[in-house]
């Protein structure tokens, strides 16, 4: 009997003890959820969330739109608040994780639309540039600023004050970009860049695209895929000007690409147009009927070697040309190569073809190497072009035109940093830094080479004179941070006697009776330059 009551004793403590977990569990009810707005997949922060009736309740989704609220008992309203947004209320009939989404209130934009779609933007400085993006990071919103500040001082018995070889000291803002680039539903995205400097409005690139996973499809005005060292941001080549070979590579026109890539291969090809149109360009068509011309380019790149701090990388492009609209009084049906002699202050082109009349098609042919381990890099690039002229206008031996150049450099980041390969462009981009307080200092050097002559067979003097050249740079780099840079580039400049900008500077010395006196091999415009740059991008 004994027995007995002790084991209904025990009973009846484990039916007590389960009631009372029973009741202590229902004063713990928890519900948590996530919310987001109708039809989207980015979460919401700052809704609101609590119990019909019960303002005490209330709790606020965080950054990923998580709320977690403790109720009494089931079935339970709650109800979620957010500003712009149609209040909502959900009946919950046990505890658990609950999805919710919140449609907007109906309100009208400027073109008296209704507005259906809203998404939180978080704001943050990414390495110094403002970003704005959806938690999901299915939008993005992001600046691309820049201003480079230049100065620059020329040396050499060619440069004196009031001849007309005569090179001016100055400044310059040589850049003042403004850009705005954004992506759009995952997929989708445009960019719209304006360049202000030397005092003018310039329309750098402005298209839209459509991203996949390791490819994109790009539609607009943007430059040409051809050549690294062109295709390379001005933010992050190595010294302050492009080589001159790199002016033979086609510049930013109206088209479409395509663009895909591997771990090791990259390809971006497209069909071009003019440029962006203005009103001369307008009128050269509509009062000369002139075509826009095409062309079609691409580049190829292979990295057989792409390890985290090394990289070789090879590649080749090609482009075939015809001639573009020019604006009104240019030559039609023409090409032209001229180029500064790689600094900006100084603007005289002293290589310089001139326009090319009667031309048919231009075929660009570039190669590229470069090999980088950590923190050093070296890199060099061959250009050459052939040019098809009209045979029936001009005379025997004159129908084709050579260019060619070629640019070879190395680099060193002494300390604070090592170089980056972006396989996604093919090329190497901002530097990694190994210590973001410090900065990083580099040291390059760079030998490129331009001819623009074209001989005829067997004469030593060129019937399409427009002058070669070679230069000796030097450069050093002070990379304060992720945004601001400082650059000192040292040159020599060395011109043959027919770099004279189509006949407007003095190259050679003359007798009394106006004969060439100049030694053969002597000659043309040689200087030293030495130029600043401070920069800043954000």
């Amino acid at each position: 009997m004994k027995s007995m009551y002790k084991k209904m004793s025990l009973l009846g403590l484990m039916v007590l003890f389960l009631m009372s977990a029973n009741v202590f569990a229902q004063d713990k009810n928890i519900v948590s959820g996530r919310v987001f707005p109708a039809g989207m997949q980015t979460p919401m922060r700052g809704v609101a969330v609590q119990i019909q009736g019960d303002d005490a309740s209330t709790v606020i989704t965080d950054g990923n739109g998580d709320f977690q609220l403790e109720v009494q008992s089931f079935p339970v309203d709650l109800v979620f608040t957010r500003d712009k947004y149609a209040v909502e209320t959900v009946t919950v009939n046990k505890a658990g994780n609950i999805t919710v989404y919140l449609s907007a209130k109906k309100e009208m934009n400027d073109y008296g639309q209704e507005v259906g779609v809203r998404v939180s933007l978080n704001p943050e400085s990414r390495d110094g540039i403002l970003m704005f993006s959806s938690t999901d990071k299915r939008f993005k919103y992001w600046f691309d600023n820049r201003v480079y500040f230049d100065g620059a001082m020329y040396f050499g018995d060619n440069t004196y004050q009031g001849d007309e070889n005569a090179i001016g000291n100055g400044v310059n803002i040589r850049r003042m970009r403004f850009a705005i680039k954004a992506i759009l539903w995952g997929h989708w995205g445009g960019e719209i860049d304006f360049d202000f400097g030397n005092n003018g409005v310039d329309i750098k690139d402005a298209y839209v695209r459509y991203i996949g996973k390791n490819w994109q499809i790009k539609a607009g005005n943007f430059r040409e895929p051809f050549s690294m060292e062109t295709m390379t941001t001005s933010r992050y080549i190595t010294f302050m000007e492009r080589p001159y070979a790199t002016e033979q590579a086609p510049s930013r026109h109206l088209g479409i690409a395509y663009k895909v890539f591997t771990n090791h291969i990259f390809f971006e090809g497209g069909v071009f147009s003019s440029n962006i149109a203005n009103d001369l360009i307008r009128d050269q068509n509509k009062k000369k009927g002139t075509n826009a011309g095409w062309s079609v380019t691409g580049r190829f790149g292979w990295a057989p070697i792409k390890k985290d701090k090394m990289v070789l990388h090879f590649g080749v492009a090609g482009s075939y040309r015809t001639p573009k609209i020019q604006e009104l009084g240019d030559p039609i049906n023409s090409f032209r190569y001229g180029e500064n002699a790689e600094t900006e202050i100084n603007r005289k082109k002293y290589i310089d073809t001139d326009w090319m009349e009667h031309s048919q098609t231009k075929v660009i042919v570039g190669t590229e190497a470069a090999f980088a381990i950590k923190n050093f890099r070296v890199q060099g690039e061959y250009i050459m072009t052939r040019i098809q002229k009209d045979v029936d206008k001009l005379p025997e031996g004159e129908d084709k035109v050579k260019l060619g150049g070629f640019y070879v450099m190395g680099s060193w980041i002494i300390k604070g940093g090592d170089y980056y390969y972006n396989m996604a462009d093919a090329e190497f981009s901002q530097i990694d830094f190994r210590n973001n307080n410090k900065g990083a200092f580099e040291v390059a050097l760079r030998y490129s080479y331009m001819n623009a002559n074209t001989f005829k067979e067997g004469e030593l003097v060129p019937y399409l004179p427009g002058g070669s050249g070679e230069t000796y740079t030097l450069g050093l780099s002070y990379y304060f941070n992720y945004n601001v840079k400082f650059m000192l580039n040292y040159a020599f400049v060395n011109h043959d006697r027919w770099a004279d900008g189509k006949g407007k500077y003095k190259t050679f010395d003359v007798d009394d009776n106006g004969n060439d006196i100049t030694p053969t091999g002597e000659g043309g415009i040689d200087f030293h330059t030495i130029q600043a740059r401070i920069l800043i991008a954000f």
